[in-house]
């Protein structure tokens, strides 16, 4: 009977450390837009037929990076990301062959690995893209340098986080960014703000994505500033 019983234990011991193997393995953190975390972001090639053709705009690909901090997966929505989800404009569908170039520059892309606790976790989020054809002109407000926040093609929402929540800590963030000659955030960094609100503010303006700026008719970079403002939910304040 003490054999069976060591034996069962056993069994047992074997059943928890096995499944405590899965769980870790199952563990995936999912997160908002991640350009800002790539330590190394390979721009997509433009596919030539596509700009003949004056296909554009701006892809979103969903990605998923394992432990190391390399991309194990990569698809693209099929849906033009400069139409924002509070219009009620039906957005436009993107060429495939942008979403298929889109999907080949995320794959090479290289991310600093995320830790849960000691332990290193998958994560998955969204890396954008903006394509912008050789026709294509500049929004209003050409003369960038200012408050960029209605110039941008693609703005996304800053997560409340849970640390700034537990304090109630609000108020407005300004962010600096540098934006390229292609309409990419390449540098973001929150230059006034609360401290735990700073880090998701920044995370939000290198997601956003601009018409190029042109100088005597060459794309330049720019710099100016994204305003986000936190406010917590009544319910929280």
């Amino acid at each position: 009977m003490k054999r069976l019983t060591v034996f069962a234990l056993g069994l047992m011991i074997l059943s928890l450390a096995d499944l405590s193997a899965i769980a870790q393995d199952d563990v995936h953190v999912k997160t908002g837009i991640i350009n800002g975390r790539a330590v190394s972001l390979p721009k997509p090639a433009y596919p030539q037929a596509a700009r003949e053709a004056g296909s554009e705009g701006a892809v979103a690909v969903d990605v998923i990076v394992d432990e190391q901090g390399n991309v194990v997966s990569a698809v693209a929505d099929i849906y033009d990301q400069r139409v924002r989800k509070d219009e009620a404009d039906t957005p436009a569908i993107i060429d495939p062959a942008l979403r298929q170039a889109a999907e080949e520059a995320a794959k090479q892309a290289k991310f600093s690995p995320m830790k849960l606790g000691d332990m290193l976790v998958k994560f998955s989020g969204l890396i954008i893209y903006n394509f912008v054809g050789p026709t294509a002109k500049v929004t209003s407000g050409g003369n960038r340098g200012g408050v960029l926040n209605g110039n941008a093609l693609v703005l996304p929402k800053p997560e409340y986080p849970a640390a700034a929540k537990a304090v109630r800590a609000q108020g407005t963030v300004t962010v600096e960014v540098t934006v390229d000659d292609q309409g990419n955030v390449i540098s973001a960094h929150a230059v006034s703000g609360h401290p735990l609100l700073r880090q998701a503010a920044e995370m939000a303006a290198s997601g956003a994505t601009f018409s190029p700026t042109t100088l005597s008719g060459k794309p330049v970079k720019v710099t100016g500033v994204l305003t986000y403002n936190f406010v917590l939910p009544k319910t929280e304040q």
